[in-house]
């Protein structure tokens, strides 16, 4: 039988010498310890971030229905009577679903929303055009967010 212990080529091997344990040292344990218990803490921390607040309306908008309003009155300011279809028409047949599935006061959900509107373009200068366009993309996405599907971009 050869001793190991005292073979020629054990002491060309790093980390070969008397006395070293082969076994990792504690600080790699230490590590991987640190590193998965971080590792862990960001999934919780990105998993408990999407409770953190009630999502937020377009354009401070006080409520849902209001919102919906306010993106109908967006797609009648971008194409006037586009209903039917079209990206325009289909947009503007969503919010006008939305705003009924709502229900309450129709009229006065959708005088708000138009009220709305106009506070905002009327804060605008120059370019109300390009700010409508802006919104109606805005409000789509939103749209987009609520399940709608715009069929105009199959």
């Amino acid at each position: 039988m050869v001793d190991v212990r005292h073979h020629p080529n054990k002491a060309a091997r790093p980390g070969g010498g008397a006395g070293e344990d082969p076994s990792l040292p504690m600080r790699a344990y230490l590590a991987f310890a640190v590193g998965a218990v971080m590792l862990v803490g960001l999934f919780w921390l990105t998993w408990r971030s999407q409770f953190a607040a009630p999502p937020g309306y377009l354009f401070d908008t006080p409520s849902q229905p209001v919102e919906a309003a306010y993106c109908l009155a967006v797609a009648r300011g971008v194409a006037p009577g586009a209903t039917g279809g079209g990206y325009l028409g289909e947009a503007h047949d969503f919010w006008l679903q939305r705003v009924r599935d709502f229900g309450g006061d129709l009229a006065g959900t959708l005088t708000l929303g138009e009220k709305l509107l106009g506070d905002h373009l009327g804060t605008q200068r120059g370019a109300v055009r390009l700010w409508l366009i802006e919104a109606m993309d805005a409000c789509s996405n939103r749209a987009l967010n609520y399940g709608a599907h715009f069929a105009a971009f199959d």
